[in-house]
């Protein structure tokens, strides 16, 4: 049966979300149709057009899609167009092989279902665990080859050829070529090849630094080895079957392979026989051991994110393998670009465009400036014309005047200064694989942190526990008071862990690691067959774990199940509020939220522990039954404290930050009250404020708006920390939430807080507000949850466009929101952008958690820079305008920015140099732009007299006057000091156009004034229209002021004395400017064609024109730093008026 005979005749079909797309996904297709005689059309406009419609179809895929497809049934179409979730196009091909209809997108092939009329990522049916377990061999490798492709994550290597191809017949270069085209039919043939040759050498340069970029991601994506793999037809749990050796390449989807020590996975696959120890680190930062178990006897699917801790993923080593029979043995389930590596491959190849206005809008200025050249163009055409012009003449100034305004190596120059960011911050040992995030980070004004080992320690210290006494707690036990290890609790923490002994050294969460080395038992060499790990101490206490729950995050709690002689017992720890939730009610003690809080207010890190006593038939039961049974009935034992200590430099960097102006923020996954304490001891949160944490009562459907006082260690510096008395530190904490306050009486006081924390009047205040400025702000997880749920529906989004940074009116309560006609989706939607703003806190997150905040603040037109260290922050790191990682293996790639070293001060290092960056692109274009309107200007006097600048002007005044200066800008190094100011990257915000256009106008004025002057003049046999030689007007002999006036140092770059590049072109060019103008030598008129005034006017012809300039350029300067910049400041938040300012003296006399 022809398998086109089963498409859809009417309806669109439409893609399904599939695991395997992971963060590249598609949105919408649409079926099109390919027309024939389009293409014949196509090919007749390409010809007499001279192939602009081939290039211009080459620059819009929105063009090819209307001009060559029409829209078609899915029966009829020869392609899909598609849209994919970064809002870009493409358009590919609809095969019809093999019995199946697809197409590709970025790597995957999308098959066509009938049934369903929808399209999905090609994925393998692993079927059911139970079916799994079962697994014979593939019988015929290579159909599946030719259905799955090879086990291999493929780079495209880039070709010179193409890259050339498609860099320089971009919209800039065909600009280039036109200027080109104009200037050899004015007879300028020798500046058309400089021009060409250079842009073809930066383009090449180009290249070679995208082929290194390239080849270090292939290296990366390589994963190639010999594997031991089973295709026979028996089940691969029988005795006696063969396996052989193949390269990974050819491994295929539903393949059994032998998973060996020291291993690196080269696909991922699902775990079906014996027990794995995996390093993860490559996927996710974290060099935890990571255990894995096989696939459980039930008829369910089997899912790569919901199953993990039965899958094994690409690229991850096995640190211990424990076969069941003689190997243990997966089963393959992805390969190449399915793969969870091929996925972070795909993000990578394919990343999300974040919109950034620079480029948008300096074109918009081009533009501007274009109709004001045209001006001038039209002003002087009768002049021209007077003069005696040929037609053909006047008719090429009028495009050569377009081709002066956008200067063709402008992208150039730019990318450049992107360039050289990233090898100033590689030599300081921070790695950038993106350089479009240099620019983007100098307008960064939020940075959210991760919290533990971000801002804190990755090791974390033992500070002891507080067992449940009856119906209270007990004292506090601190490690030092501790003597006896052999009761029950020590046996809790000497088996309810992640630890691992790998060839003598303990591997494992450092919570973990700390809490078994407290308890001095040691690990066992050679456990039993049966037993997963067996502990033991010196009084001769043997434990066996008989089974073991990890920790998973969503669950917040691991679990095992341990043997003591003739005792069994499960153990449970995880958050303490999860404790609660599973432990017996009566075995609460009544003061556990008061004394949870009063350990999680002095920055400890809190776990719950509890357990229950089992018989030996109970536990053969829950052996084999699901874990939330295993987890039931728990009595709660007590609270595990834990000390994560502040990194070194954390409170500095964060000074720093504050100082600056930077919006802080920490997004963590640890208790409220803890990250509470630790944005307090670091300086996110000032000392002495108090803090209001909001958060969400699930089982009540209840806001709770809590105070949370300040903590004050009194201990002086020869005083223990371990000893001191904890003491109540915040007044009624535990009551707060027991207050008769409703719904509405929550919302009313979370408004007049919003309100006054955003510094908005209020006539009214309510008798019993106590909220006032002094307050910083918290929320929860839960509450983000129900917030999040409430934003409006997408009719008032549209409705409401703006992000609702606060509010327009002033406003006191809910009440008189609602008098003003917003609906509760409305409220919501505000109070919710408003909380988003000012928490400073963000804690209890979930990893997708962490992104929608980022996205959120996005939203409200924040650029964030997120930074974390784990694998719950990849998500927000990939969200965030910059992300940045402290990964050390090979999940650096998936960040833009990765640091060698562990401190934050990489966040202010990127920061500084973004902001260096961004301005160095500012003075390239301001410089670029407005010298090229300035040579126009002079070009066209001099043309209004029948003169033109030669070849060799040209060359000189484009290259070596520009080029050298152009890189020494591009090299300027950033400033020491963060400051408040930002660069503005928009050039046609107010501040930017006055500064340009100024400083355009004042040169040209300064080219009128010494046009002036030598018009008072009276010289013989000037050179006219007829013979095209022309005056010494035109030369460089103001090289000096351009070097100068534009450079900006403070607050963004360090002071120009410091730019010895900088200076030594300086010195040379003052050299060779003075020369120009007080000497006169054969040479000059040879090769320049410049005119001996001297001859005429004597010696003070040439010291009038150079006193004029000097005065032109003072009058930029100083009009520019007292006049310019104050009449015109920059408006943008967080920026106040630098010292230096950007100036340009551009004089072609």
């Amino acid at each position: 049966m022809d398998p086109s005979s089963l498409l859809s005749k009417e309806q669109n079909a439409v893609v399904v979300d599939c695991e395997i797309e992971g963060t590249t996904k598609i949105t919408y297709i649409e079926p099109i149709r390919l027309q024939k005689r389009r293409i014949v059309l196509g090919v007749f406009l390409s010809v007499i057009t001279s192939f602009l419609f081939t290039l211009a179809c080459s620059w819009s895929k929105k063009l090819v899609r209307q001009f060559f497809f029409k829209e078609s049934q899915l029966d009829k179409a020869t392609h899909i167009w598609i849209t994919n979730n970064d809002n870009s196009n493409n358009i590919s091909k609809l095969e019809n092989k093999q019995n199946q209809i697809y197409f590709i997108n970025r790597k995957l092939k999308y098959i066509y279902n009938s049934a369903m009329n929808t399209f999905k990522a090609l994925e393998y049916d692993l079927k059911t665990k139970r079916e799994l377990l079962q697994a014979t061999g593939i019988q015929y490798p290579n159909k599946f080859q030719e259905e799955y492709g090879k086990c291999i994550i493929d780079i495209p290597k880039p070709n010179l050829f193409v890259y050339l191809v498609k860099e320089l017949t971009a919209p800039f270069y065909i600009l280039q070529y036109l200027s080109c085209f104009l200037w050899v039919l004015e007879d300028l043939a020798i500046l058309s090849i400089i021009m060409i040759s250079v842009s073809l050498i930066f383009t090449t340069i180009n290249f070679l630094l995208l082929q290194n970029s390239a080849n270090k991601l292939r290296n990366m994506a390589k994963s190639l080895a010999q594997v031991q793999v089973y295709r026979g037809q028996q089940p691969f749990y029988q005795q006696g079957i063969q396996f052989k050796k193949i390269d990974s390449k050819d491994l295929v989807p539903g393949d059994i392979i032998a998973i060996e020590n020291k291993m690196i996975l080269p696909c991922d696959c699902v775990l079906v026989s014996g027990d794995l120890l995996m390093n993860e680190a490559s996927l996710t930062g974290e060099s935890i051991p990571i255990p894995k178990i096989p696939v459980e006897d039930l008829d369910q699917p089997i899912s790569f994110m919901a199953d993990k801790r039965h899958c094994l993923y690409e690229g991850t080593k096995v640190l211990l393998a424990r076969p069941t029979y003689q190997y243990v043995i997966a089963i393959v389930g992805r390969t190449g670009f399915s793969s969870f590596k091929g996925q972070i491959f795909r993000s990578v190849l394919y990343p999300k465009v974040q919109p950034f206005p620079f480029y948008s809008q300096g074109i918009k200025y081009l533009i501007c400036l274009a109709i004001c050249v045209l001006i001038v163009y039209f002003a002087l055409l009768p002049r021209m014309i007077s003069v005696g012009f040929s037609f053909m003449i006047i008719f090429l100034r009028f495009w050569d005047a377009l081709t002066w305004i956008v200067p063709p190596a402008l992208p150039i120059f730019v990318s450049m200064c992107q360039t050289y960011s990233l090898i100033r911050l590689r030599q300081k040992g921070i790695f950038g694989i993106d350089p479009s995030k240099s620019l983007v980070a100098g307008k960064i004004n939020t940075v959210c942190f991760d919290k533990t080992g971000t801002l804190t320690t990755i090791g974390i210290d033992m500070f002891g526990y507080q067992l449940r006494n009856q119906s209270k707690f007990g004292k506090f036990i601190t490690k030092n008071q501790v003597n006896y290890k052999n009761s029950l609790e020590f046996k809790l923490f000497a088996t309810c862990h992640g630890t691992y002994e790998i060839e003598g050294d303990l591997m494992g969460d450092s919570l973990d690691v700390e809490l078994f080395k407290f308890t001095d038992f040691k690990f066992e060499k050679h456990p039993p067959q049966n037993v997963k790990s067996r502990v033991v101490n010196r009084e001769g206490i043997v434990l066996d774990v008989l089974k073991l729950y990890e920790f998973e995050s969503a669950l917040q709690r691991m679990s095992v199940i341990v043997k003591d002689k003739d005792d069994y017992y499960v153990f449970v720890k995880g958050s303490p509020e999860k404790m609660a939730e599973l432990s017996i009610q009566n075995t609460i003690p009544i003061d556990f939220k008061k004394t949870l809080n009063l350990l999680t207010m002095k920055g400890l890190r809190i776990l719950g522990f509890g357990y229950k006593q089992i018989s030996q038939e109970e536990s053969e039961r829950l052996m084999n039954t699901s874990r939330q049974e295993c987890e039931q009935d728990i009595q709660f034992f007590g609270l595990l404290a834990m000390e994560n200590k502040l990194k070194h430099d954390t409170p500095y960097v964060i000074n720093l930050l504050n100082n600056a102006q930077v919006d802080l923020k920490i997004i963590s996954g640890d208790n409220p009250l803890t990250t509470v304490q630790c944005a307090r001891e670091c300086g996110i949160i000032p000392n002495g404020k108090p803090v209001l944490l909001l958060d969400y009562n699930e089982k009540e459907q209840q806001l709770s708006l809590d105070e949370i006082g300040v903590f004050e260690d009194n201990l002086n510096d020869n005083q223990s920390k371990q000893n001191s008395e904890i003491e109540i530190l915040i007044d009624d904490f535990e009551d707060v939430n027991e207050q008769t306050l409703d719904h509405q009486q929550i919302m009313n006081k979370l408004v007049q807080h919003l309100l006054t924390a955003q510094n908005i009047k209020r006539s009214i205040i309510s008798d019993n507000d106590n909220l006032s400025t002094s307050h910083c702000f918290a929320m929860s997880g839960k509450a983000f949850d129900y917030f999040w749920g409430q934003l409006p529906k997408e009719e008032i989004k549209n409705h409401s466009k703006q992000s609702f940074a606060g509010f327009e009116e002033p406003i006191d309560n809910v009440e008189q929101i609602k008098i003003q006609g917003l609906s509760n989706d409305e409220l919501h939607h505000k109070l919710f952008a408003s909380i988003c703003l000012n928490a400073r806190v963000f804690a209890r997150m979930r990893p997708e958690q962490k992104s929608m905040v980022i996205e959120k603040l996005q939203q409200l037109n924040k650029m964030v820079l997120m930074i974390g260290d784990g694998a719950n922050d990849c998500a927000a790191i990939k969200q965030a305008n910059v992300g940045v990682s402290f990964a050390q293996s090979d999940a650096a790639y998936s960040a833009p920015y990765s640091s060698s070293d562990d401190s934050i001060d990489c966040v202010r290092q990127i920061l500084l140099d973004g902001r260096c960056a961004l301005q160095n692109a500012l003075e390239v274009f301001q410089y670029y732009v407005g010298a090229s309107v300035i040579k126009y200007t002079a070009a066209m006097i001099n043309m209004a007299f029948g003169q033109n600048f030669g070849d060799l002007q040209y060359i000189v005044i484009n290259y070596v006057g520009s080029l050298p200066y152009l890189k020494s800008i591009s090299l300027s190094k950033p400033s020491i000091t963060l400051t408040k100011d930002l660069p503005n990257e928009s050039m046609m915000a107010i501040s930017n156009v006055a500064v340009l256009s100024y400083q355009i106008l004042i040169a040209s004025i300064g080219l009128i004034i010494n046009f002036l002057y030598w018009n008072s003049l009276e010289w013989e046999n000037e050179p006219s229209v007829i013979n095209g030689k022309f005056s010494k007007e035109g030369t460089i002999q103001t090289t000096l002021f351009k070097i100068i006036a534009i450079y900006t140092s403070r607050p963004f770059k360090q002071k120009i004395i410091t730019h010895k590049i900088m200076l030594m072109f300086i010195c040379i060019s003052l050299f060779f400017t003075l020369w120009i103008f007080f000497t006169y030598q054969e040479w000059q008129f040879k090769v320049l064609k410049l005119h001996n005034t001297n001859e005429q006017h004597g010696r003070s012809y040439n010291f009038m024109q150079f006193i004029l300039t000097i005065i032109v350029g003072l009058v930029m300067l100083l009009g520019d730093e007292y006049f310019i910049r104050r009449v015109f400041p920059n408006k943008q938040k967080q920026i106040k008026k630098s010292r230096v300012r950007p100036s340009m003296s551009s004089n072609v006399s």
